[in-house]
């Protein structure tokens, strides 16, 4: 009558066990030279992704495969509003490149498992089920595709690491570097967009007009007099000198109604479209200017690196 739980849990402890091990073939120790070991996923055989705030300097990174076997690695670039970093690898590694899975079909409540690797090289898990799921989301002006809060414990080093599903697969990269002292998950696609980028250009780009602006009434006499209908637009406050607004003719003072049509009602609004559309594409501009409505086509640029 007892037996059968027993072997359940035990049917069920040994699946864990399984997927942390197979799983933990892809993760690695990272000495990110911040005081503490973080933990990396093995994204290509000579390039790692981990968690950005974990990482110090840009050369002499170890990279701690398994005990006893060690590389050294630089920084190929970073992105910290998501916590991305990418390190590149003095020689290829043996150690097999992570199997991304689509955290897409995951549900509140299911069990997950956050593997990581200690300084030695050790590796070490905690599993807990996922209390939070939403759709797309931002940090600052940053798209993350899908919010994936696990209920587990992130021990010192699991920074960097990976959520793993109960089919083995890696769901993510697990930071506590984006929300102070609270596990988030970056997904799968997240991390590949953000890879791909900083691979290819060293950077992630931050695609701009070039305006600061703020949200003004625009009164029904000025709508009728402009031919608008919007009753929200914005009033440029300062044009970047040179930026794409002001190579194509935008002036301090003018109303923007909208762009390709869509008017907005605060900044983000904006901010959300000129990041959809990406730099290097055009956006067609509606604006008031001296009480007549005036059309731009801007070329959305790519914010200077600070």
């Amino acid at each position: 009558m007892h037996s059968s739980p027993m072997n359940t849990w035990q049917q069920v402890s040994k699946e864990i066990s399984g997927a942390a091990g197979q799983a933990g073939k892809s993760i690695v120790a990272v000495d990110g030279r911040s005081g503490h070991t973080s933990s990396g996923i093995v994204w290509r055989a000579d390039s790692i992704l981990t968690a950005a705030h974990a990482i110090r300097h840009e050369a002499n990174i170890g990279v701690i495969v398994e005990p006893g076997r060690s590389i050294q690695a630089r920084l190929a670039g970073r992105d910290r509003s998501t916590d991305i970093a990418l390190l590149k690898l003095d020689r290829e590694i043996e150690a097999p490149p992570v199997q991304f899975g689509s955290p897409s079909s995951l549900a509140v409540g299911e069990l997950t498992v956050a593997v990581a690797r200690t300084r030695r090289g050790n590796i070490v898990a905690s599993a807990g089920i996922i209390s939070g799921l939403m759709g797309e989301w931002q940090v600052g002006r940053t798209r993350i595709d899908q919010f994936i809060r696990p209920d587990l414990n992130l021990y010192p080093g699991f920074s960097g690491g990976a959520l793993v599903s109960s089919d083995g697969s890696v769901l993510g990269m697990n930071t506590s570097g984006l929300i102070r002292g609270k596990a988030i998950s970056i997904p799968s696609s997240t991390l590949v967009r953000v890879a791909e980028e900083i691979a290819a250009k060293g950077h992630v780009a931050r695609p701009y007009i070039g305006l600061v602006m703020q949200p003004v009434p625009i009164p029904e006499s000025l709508q009728k007099k402009a031919g608008v209908t919007a009753s929200t637009g914005l009033l440029v406050m300062h044009v970047e000198s040179g930026g794409p607004a002001d190579t194509t003719g935008a002036l301090l003072g003018d109303i923007v109604v909208d762009l390709d049509g869509r008017t907005f009602e605060d900044l983000e609004d904006v901010h959300d479209a000129v990041r959809k559309k990406g730099a290097g594409n055009d956006v067609r501009t509606t604006m008031v200017r001296g009480g007549q409505k005036v059309e731009l086509t801007i070329r959305i640029g790519e914010r200077p690196l600070r």
